[in-house]
């Protein structure tokens, strides 16, 4: 379960930060920074799931 929430979770940031970066849907811009930040911990997240051996 952890696995699938891990990458679930890894995946919307990645969303998120790329929503941030290029303001889809009209939302407001964040800091590129923070978008970046949030695209890399996304990809580290969804990494570590897809890698874990556990179910």
């Amino acid at each position: 379960m952890s696995k699938i929430t891990l990458i679930i979770i890894g995946i919307l940031l990645v969303i998120m930060g790329l929503s941030g970066i290029w303001s889809w849907f009209g939302l407001g811009v964040e800091p590129m920074w923070h978008a970046i930040l949030k695209i890399a911990i996304g990809i580290i997240a969804v990494l570590i799931g897809a890698m874990d051996k556990t179910a």
